[in-house]
């Protein structure tokens, strides 16, 4: 994962913050594949009508690429 795209997802978990999924998509999101990192527990997605695919690192996940 390109380390822009962690430096935001780990900064946001310490903010406690969802971050839109279409503002990552110059970092190379669209790359990534959510449902894996999901499997292990590293991400959390949820969709808003407003804001569209949220995502936030779970508590492992921030241990994980926090590193």
């Amino acid at each position: 994962m390109n380390k822009s795209l962690v430096k935001i997802l780990v900064k946001a978990k310490e903010l406690n913050k969802w971050v839109p999924a279409r503002f990552l998509a110059k970092y190379g999101i669209q790359n990534v594949n959510l449902l894996k990192l999901e499997d292990a527990d590293l991400i959390l997605t949820k969709r808003s009508k407003s804001e569209g695919l949220l995502l936030k690192l779970t508590l492992k996940g921030y241990y994980y690429f926090n590193k």
